[in-house]
């Protein structure tokens, strides 16, 4: 699923290159933040990265393609004894925005899929959920703030639900299915 996924963004980016004209593309790249670690690896906060494709189909409605990577870790006190994940989201959905001056607010909704790899005790196929897949949708929006007619600063939130569940639903209860998402970045026009 995570490579067609990411087949579907490169072919919507193409597509979206081979049109461009005047502010049709907005590609995004920065830091981003979730509140809860809903993989179970760590009791921490997830960091990592979000980035994203805005294809403007009309004048203040366009598709995006989003993808963000967290890259959580925990180790319990000794030696070959931690656990650690890689989680993905592919996200793809409906943008609306207008332009107000420099500052360009937006709103969308996302749907897509979320895929978290566990390595636990060197174990690389270590698996707490019963798929390490799960269909994810959440809705957000933020604000641009144009520096140049090409470049800007955005600032975003999401509000992201999952649904995995674990192998033998005895760890259900800690499983975090509602997360926000605060990412911040640069933004490019084409």
């Amino acid at each position: 699923m995570p490579r067609f996924l990411s087949a579907v963004f490169a072919v919507l980016l193409l597509a979206g290159l081979s049109v461009a004209q005047s502010d049709r593309i907005e590609l995004f790249a920065g830091y981003s933040y979730v509140n809860s670690d809903f993989s179970l690896t760590s009791p921490n906060n997830l960091s990592g990265w979000n980035a994203s494709a805005n294809l403007k189909l009309v004048r203040h409605l366009g598709l995006v393609a989003d993808l963000s990577g967290f890259y959580p870790g925990y180790n319990f006190g000794c030696v070959g004894c931690g656990q650690s994940a890689k989680i993905h989201l592919y996200l793809f959905g409906p943008q609306a925005s207008f332009t107000l001056g420099r500052v360009t607010p937006f709103a969308r909704f996302l749907f897509g899929d979320s895929h978290v790899h566990f390595t636990a005790q060197g174990e690389p196929s270590f698996r707490y959920f019963s798929s390490n897949d799960s269909f994810t949708y959440g809705a957000g929006g933020g604000l641009d703030f144009r520096l140049t007619r090409l470049i800007g600063l955005r600032a975003q939130a999401d509000w992201l639900h999952n649904r995995f569940q674990t192998q033998d639903n005895q760890l259900s209860y800690r499983i975090i299915p509602n997360v926000a998402r605060v990412s911040t970045g640069i933004v490019f026009r084409f």
